[in-house]
């Protein structure tokens, strides 16, 4: 993995991994082709091809739509 500055990989979970953007922790995991970001304790997120993509969209504030 690339080293993303807001994203880390899980301890608790294998393969999934921790994002941090908004004042949030997001958990971030593979659903099908694409990462998935949910806000912890909530459903629903935002999707992305890759992480590095998921890391620009938390370095945003996830001013984008999901």
């Amino acid at each position: 993995m690339r080293d993303l500055p807001n994203i880390e990989k899980s301890v608790f979970r294998r393969g999934e991994y921790v994002g941090y953007g908004g004042g949030k922790v997001w958990q971030i995991y593979r659903h099908r082709k694409l990462w998935v970001a949910t806000e912890r304790g909530q459903t629903g997120g935002w999707k992305a091809e890759t992480l590095a993509d998921l890391s620009k969209a938390l370095e945003n504030n996830l001013s984008t739509s999901p």
